[in-house]
């Protein structure tokens, strides 16, 4: 399991400087968006990082407490919460 939070760290930090791009990238596209829910989509543009940044420090302090099942979901998180913010985003260009 050490293995897999050191590289959790590698790909957070990675994940935090690309998903900063990310968010850059999508903000500007949700300024020309007409939808409703546009606040809430510039919201979650923002928390793509961080979705990263809790998963790396998150990760360490649940293993060191010894929650592997809560470090496990950690590891998941930023990924899931991509999956869900791109499906979202997908649906609003329609």
């Amino acid at each position: 399991m050490y293995l897999t939070l050191i590289i959790n760290s590698v790909v957070c930090v990675l994940g935090t400087i690309f998903g900063l791009l990310f968010a850059g990238g999508s903000i500007i596209s949700i300024a020309n968006m007409t939808v409703p829910w546009v606040g809430f989509l510039l919201v979650a543009a923002l928390l793509v990082p961080v979705m990263f940044v809790v998963s790396g420090i998150g990760t360490w302090l649940t293993y060191t407490q010894g929650f592997t099942q809560v470090t496990i979901g950690l590891i998941a998180l930023p990924w899931l919460y991509g999956v869900v913010f791109i499906l979202l985003m997908l649906v609003s260009f329609n």
